[in-house]
């Protein structure tokens, strides 16, 4: 078993010889993370395609590799894609990538023809970036699960309709972490003429959405073709998860960590997911109580609670989690400066907002408890039942 480098480097069919997966979706999803400013047309030039080969050369990689959290894997994928048989025909184009620090979005997306299917029909893939290493982002991310809708949904829409009147025929769309989550409220959000076009939806660990988005912007019009996809220990995909339709993969890694695609386990000679059954029992608890702990909150408790949050992150002075990391003892001054200087009243509320998640957490953990304790009892009871059955049959005095 390997990842997604491991697939790329063996998996040697065409589109046209094995049709597009979920695979090839996080392929594309996790080649949207690279910084390709400048380096291939945007949305409104009206320039063509450009093949993958001639934005990924030697000269440009200290700008598509600027993100330290994947350098690494991102450059051996890359190399990956630059000699496989089945990507050995992407193109890109439309590319956007947006970051104000003002109006609190963090915003990237890019169309991309990975190759002709078995009909000779070219396949086109919208893909939404997920979150990034600015902090930016990160408090976009926050806000999207608390608010309805925030303007990165509303520029996922917008560069859907305008990308897909660039396009002809149908298409798919997705995303990694918040880029899953653009990519479902863009697709539910249309007109149902652009709704026909659209194959498939691919939602690779994205949070989902309030009761009352999903009623608004009529989801089940489009329930059908998103195929969400989670990590056994997903917590982000989880977050406002109100159903069971999705897929659980394996990973490699634990926890949280399980959020990068790189650990995702794919076979390479088949070229799919290991799937298991479902989540683990840790994680559908902490998701269930996180989730119960955001539609506890009302809007005014949530604007003040991400305010304090992103206020005290920001007093780091690091723009995003490199700066951070790399600077963590400026960093920590900042943020211990901040809390220091924080009003009571503002103490209080966001000690009280916290409190309740720990409340709900702990209700949560409680129940889980008894049911796995009264699961117990009724296995014992099944299995004394069955000895004694066999015992009667072999007539055992009893």
């Amino acid at each position: 078993m390997g990842n997604i480098i491991d697939y790329v480097n063996n998996f040697r069919y065409t589109f046209a010889e094995r049709e597009f997966s979920e695979v090839d979706s996080l392929v594309l999803c996790q080649l949207s993370y690279l910084k390709m400013k400048n380096l291939i047309p945007g949305l409104e030039d009206g320039q063509d395609f450009v093949s993958f080969k001639e934005v990924a050369v030697r000269e440009h990689e200290e700008q598509i590799f600027a993100d330290e959290r994947y350098r690494e894997d991102n450059q051996k994928l890359v190399e990956a894609v630059l000699n496989s048989r089945r990507f050995a025909e992407l193109k890109l184009n439309y590319y956007v990538d947006i970051l104000d620090k003002e109006m609190e979005i963090q915003f990237s997306a890019v169309t991309c023809l990975p190759g002709k299917d078995a009909a000779g029909e070219q396949i086109c893939y919208i893909v939404y970036r997920g979150t990034d290493e600015n902090l930016v982002g990160w408090k976009e991310d926050f806000t999207l699960a608390f608010s309805e809708p925030v303007v990165g949904q509303l520029y996922a829409a917008r560069y859907m309709r305008k990308a897909a009147g660039h396009l002809s025929g149908k298409f798919y769309l997705g995303g990694h972490s918040k880029g899953g989550n653009l990519a479902v409220f863009a697709a539910m959000s249309s007109s149902a003429v652009l709704q026909e076009r659209i194959i498939q939806v691919f939602s690779h660990d994205g949070p989902g959405f309030k009761p009352q988005v999903l009623e608004r912007y009529e989801y089940e019009r489009i329930a059908d073709k998103v195929n969400k996809i989670l990590p056994g220990s997903s917590l982000v995909g989880m977050l406002l998860e109100h159903g069971d339709s999705y897929n659980v993969v394996e990973s490699s890694s634990y926890g949280l960590w399980q959020h990068n695609p790189y650990t995702w386990v794919v076979d390479p000679e088949d070229g799919t997911f290991q799937h298991r059954e479902n989540l683990k029992n840790g994680a559908r608890l902490m998701d269930t109580a996180v989730t119960d702990w955001i539609l506890s909150l009302d809007d005014e408790q949530v604007g003040r609670f991400s305010d304090v949050l992103f206020r005290v992150l920001g007093a780091s002075e690091a723009d995003n989690l490199i700066d951070f990391k790399n600077d963590w003892k400026k960093s920590l001054t900042g943020i211990l400066q901040e809390l220091k200087e924080m009003d009571e009243e503002t103490k209080d509320e966001t000690e009280e907002i916290i409190r309740e998640l720990f409340e709900i957490t702990g209700q949560m953990t409680k129940r889980e408890i008894q049911s796995r304790i009264q699961e117990g009892i009724l296995n014992m009871q099944e299995k004394f039942s069955r000895k004694k059955e066999r015992k009667i049959k072999l007539g055992i005095d009893i």
